[in-house]
């Protein structure tokens, strides 16, 4: 029977997520009598993916599409009643809110297009995709058709071909009940955040719609403070002089890191080839024009390689396809979804940038027939590893081609071509040996001239991961100049042009840091750790369609409005006593932290929390910093963010600079204006508690002394970093040494040490798996090699438990057999060549 508008339960009364079970309904009943089905009915998200899985299957099946989510929370005041105002739903302690759910715009018509196929006793295969919110997809639509179905089974594969299919409809499974906790948990919190919060952005920010985001406001930030640094960003100027000879760059070093006057940027960092000293750099251009050639004085020669990246995860693809093709990330997305859709890749919507271990044996042998076996990868050259510091999700693989061998798809688009060509290239690039170059450092000296001149030459003497790559990168020199390579050699200069003399002097100045750009921009919200791979891209378009930022030249501007909700609504979000701020990037990644945890089933050996008490935990949080909002906007008060910030700034001031007489009696308005006299004044903030202790921290772990420490950014000590644009640099070049160095921490040791013994897995098979010669190699952190193992492990834990209840089950006659008869009696999983037999006979 379709579902009108007087089904309402299936629309509106579900029962919910109850303590203990939690999931209403089991993807496989009790046994009973077996016999050849009616009708099978494979269910999709998407109409495209419909298409592609018809091909595959016979007559006995129906593949139908929901078009994406079925159900919603309540969200239209006329439509839904008093529901659509709640920012949450009371529940009982240990248990999950039970609100009601409604229809999508296309949730009804796509449950009845789906009950039309079905006779009196179908058998739905729910195969929504293996995320999140495919998951969640599962279970509304587990809850809607329990009623009306003879057997509902739940299948997942990562990649549209007819093997993938064939496999998961083989061993059908359950709806995941912990990812499915996690979206909802997910759900109600972003329900609350966004809720609250954007009643309370509307007063505040007069005239128009103000709206607010547990993931879009502190990516908001992301915009404005870059535009904040630009516009405190004081113009350095500096000079250069370059000339060419013999086809080599070369630039005159004007001083050296430790000389009184070396010219330094905005951190303190040195650049010894750039001079404050105008006439000086007039001098040496000069000198080399009557010259009119250069003697070499020295040759350092030294061999270096590059290595690959990883393959893609979601980020990384959106990244390199808006930075080489200038694609937004929504036409990436778009068409990522084509080509997976269609067959060609694997899931697109993942952290991961790990290939399972056909794929790496496929890749292998792609590489030695196309390139040869010395361009295969050996131990010890695996590829680096994606940038981005946020935490991974989910099971899946890295995106891929699903067939290594194709190099061309038959797709009329020709963008979506040139995007698995990129794809196919990087997955067969990060399985292949590092490229290897030849580097010559040059000091070369001019006939009235003090100072030397330095330049690099380097060609590519083995082309390993670059072979790959040849269609998206220009190819290097690969052989030196002809020029003579000795020392005392005579360079003449190259010949100039008025465009381009030769020698140049260039005169400039510093410019402000970059706006962020979509695909940069989802770069930092993947370091930051907020957002997931099914997020990002959607993100970002919020902001636009919003008009809380505009493109200006390809990058990203925060509007009038999109500055007042992160400069006056965001701040108000803020309890002093714990430093907490709702919309910082850390608050939000923490969060983030803990839905993982409860879609990974961890919460409860970890953080001793069930999904009730991650939900009640943050419901409080989130609820006490909205009073402490309510009451400090009512006040008028400057916020403790901007208080914190004029007090940096005052801390750099010149003495001469006017200062507010009694901070604590500063109104909200007064205080930013007091923020941006500083700063058009040049005033640079000093830097932040948290940088400091932070930086404190990374250096004892690293051994380092306060005079290392402040080398690595050219300080003579620490006492000399004031500004938090020098904390900023400095922190990074920790962090970077830090990450190469990290041991795994003694909680993921001991989890590996329980996997292996419940995997009965020896440490050199463990080792294995991500590449290292032995445990003891391990790195940690977020991106160590720790990290990697203990997803695989966990994966092949789930995997392993799953095929022994299927088992078990099967001996017991039980409903893992009753499925498995099932689909057999319908021509095994009804996969057959076009026109034959689905049993093969």
């Amino acid at each position: 029977m379709p579902v009108g508008q007087g089904s309402k339960r299936t629309a509106n009364g579900t029962q919910g997520v109850r303590a203990g079970s939690h999931i209403a309904g089991s993807c496989a009943p009790a046994p009973r009598e077996l016999r050849r089905p009616t009708l099978n009915i494979l269910i999709v998200e998407s109409a495209a993916k419909a298409r592609t899985l018809k091909r595959y299957l016979d007559s006995d099946w129906h593949v139908v599409a929901t078009g994406g989510h079925v159900q919603t929370l309540p969200h239209n005041r006329k439509e839904h009643g008093k529901d659509a105002k709640k920012a949450y739903w009371a529940n009982r302690t240990g248990e999950l809110p039970s609100p009601p759910w409604v229809w999508t715009d296309r949730g009804e018509k796509a449950l009845n297009a789906i009950l039309e196929k079905a006779d009196d006793d179908p058998v739905f295969w729910i195969a929504t995709d293996p995320d999140r919110e495919g998951e969640f997809i599962a279970w509304c639509l587990e809850r809607l058709l329990e009623e009306r179905a003879g057997e509902i089974h739940r299948v997942t594969f990562q990649e549209v071909t007819e093997e993938a299919v064939r496999a998961a409809l083989e061993k059908p499974g359950s709806v995941d009940r912990a990812m499915v906790e996690s979206a909802l948990v997910r759900k109600f919190v972003d329900r609350l955040v966004g809720y609250r919060t954007s009643k309370l952005a509307r007063s505040v920010i007069r005239g128009g719609a103000a709206s607010m985001g547990r993931v879009q406001t502190p990516t908001l930030g992301f915009v404005v403070e870059r535009e904040l640094e630009r516009e405190a960003h004081v113009p350095i100027p500096y000079f250069e002089v370059k000339a060419r000879a013999a086809g080599t760059e070369l630039q005159v070093r004007f001083h050296e890191p430790g000389d009184e006057d070396v010219w330094t940027n905005e951190s303190g960092r040195a650049d010894p080839q750039r001079t404050f000293d105008g006439e000086l750099a007039e001098g040496a251009r000069a000198a080399i024009a009557g010259a009119g050639e250069v003697r070499v004085v020295e040759l350092r020669q030294r061999a270096r390689t590059s290595r690959p990246r990883a393959p893609f995860s979601t980020d990384a693809l959106l990244q390199a396809a808006g930075s080489r093709f200038g694609w937004s990330p929504r036409k990436t997305s778009a068409l990522a979804s084509m080509l997976y859709e269609d067959g060609h890749i694997t899931y697109i919507r993942t952290d991961s940038d790990r290939l399972a271990p056909s794929a790496l044996a496929s890749a292998r042998d792609v590489v030695v027939k196309t390139f040869g076996e010395d361009h295969v990868a050996r131990e010890g050259d695996a590829a680096r590893k994606s940038e981005g510091g946020g935490p991974v999700q989910d099971a899946h693989e890295a995106i891929r081609p699903t067939r290594m061998e194709v190099e061309e798809v038959g797709l009329d688009d020709a963008d979506a071509r040139r995007l698995y060509r990129l794809v196919r290239a990087h997955t067969l690039a990060s399985r292949m040996a590092p490229a290897r170059y030849e580097t010559l450092r040059v000091t070369a000296e001019a006939e009235g001239l003090e100072r030397p001149l330095t330049g690099t030459i380097s060609w590519r003497t083995f082309p390993g991961w670059e072979a790959a790559y040849r269609e998206f990168r220009d190819e290097p020199a690969t052989s030196p100049p002809e020029a003579s390579l000795e020392e005392g050699a005579r360079w003449i200069l190259d010949p100039g042009t008025p465009e381009e003399p030769n020698p140049e002097l260039v005169e400039d100045e510093t410019r402000p840091p970059p706006r962020y750009r979509r695909h940069t921009l989802i770069r930092a919200m993947k370091d930051a750790g907020i957002g997931r791979p099914s997020t990002y891209a959607r993100t970002v378009e919020k902001l636009e369609e919003r008009e809380y930022v505009v493109p200006e030249e390809g990058a990203l501007a925060p509007t009038p409005r999109g500055r007042a909700i992160w400069l006056r609504v965001a701040p108000l979000y803020t309890r002093e006593e714990s430093d907490t701020e709702l919309f910082s990037p850390e608050f939000t990644s923490l969060m983030e932290k803990r839905l993982d945890a409860v879609a990974r089933a961890t919460a409860s050996r970890d953080e001793d929390l069930s999904a009730a008490d991650v939900w009640e935990h943050w419901r409080d949080r989130i609820r006490d910093l909205h009073e402490i909002a309510r009451t400090r906007k009512d006040s008028g008060e400057v916020t403790p963010r901007t208080r914190e910030r004029l007090e940096r700034l005052l801390e750099n001031a010149p003495d001469d600079v006017e200062r507010p007489e009694d901070l604590a009696a500063l109104s909200e308005e007064e205080g930013r204006a007091w923020m941006d006299r500083l700063r058009e004044a040049g005033v640079s903030p000093a830097p932040t508690r948290r940088q400091l202790e932070y930086l404190e921290q990374m250096r004892e772990e690293l051994g380092f002394s306060e005079e290392e420490a402040a080398e690595l950014i050219d300080l003579e000590s620490l006492d000399a970093l004031t500004t938090s644009v020098q904390a900023s640099a400095l922190i990074e070049e920790l962090a970077t040494l830090r990450d190469e160095r990290r041991p795994p921490s003694r909680k993921q040791v001991a989890l590996i040490e329980r996997l292996q013994k419940e995997l009965e897995l020896s440490d050199d098979d463990a080792a294995a798996l991500v590449e290292e010669s032995s445990l003891d190699e391990l790195t940690g952190g977020r991106e160590g090699s720790a990290s990697r193992l203990i997803d695989l492990l966990l994966e092949r834990s789930r995997a392993t438990k799953a095929a022994a209840s299927s088992a078990s089950e099967e001996a017991a006659g039980g409903p893992g057999a009753a499925a498995s008869e099932t689909a057999g009696a319908a021509g095994g999983p009804g996969l057959s060549p076009r026109g034959g037999d689905a049993s093969g006979g």
